[in-house]
């Protein structure tokens, strides 16, 4: 009787997990028919569009600095850059760092106090 018992929760619960998957793929059509409309309609884009191009953004932004970093780390100073060509970069927005420490700091255990 308990091997019936099982069979019939798994069953439903099979069940339940593909009703639950159909009324979310349903929901998910509705809305980019919907989203489709709208966009047509008012020219205001969806926000999956605008999500999807920040994405998009940020992949690029990755891609570029891990170049500049490959590069930069085969060379240890500036004369090197320009004995093989390569332009010094003026990017108001990019930060040298040239002697780097570091250290492992500990916190200090303190006794409660009674």
């Amino acid at each position: 009787m308990a091997f019936f018992t099982r069979l019939l929760l798994a069953l439903l619960g099979m069940a339940f997990a593909v009703l639950l998957t159909l009324a979310l793929m349903c929901w998910l059509a509705l809305y980019v028919v919907f989203a489709a409309v709208r966009w047509l309609v008012t020219g205001q884009k969806p926000q999956v569009v605008f999500m999807w191009q920040q994405v998009q953004n940020l992949r690029k932004g990755m891609q570029s600095p891990q170049a500049r970093w490959s590069a930069g780390s085969r060379t240890h100073n500036a004369q090197g850059h320009e004995a093989r060509g390569h332009s010094p970069r003026t990017d108001k927005n990019t930060d040298v760092v040239e002697d780097v420490e570091v250290r492992e700091v500990h916190a200090q255990r303190q006794l409660p106090k009674d």
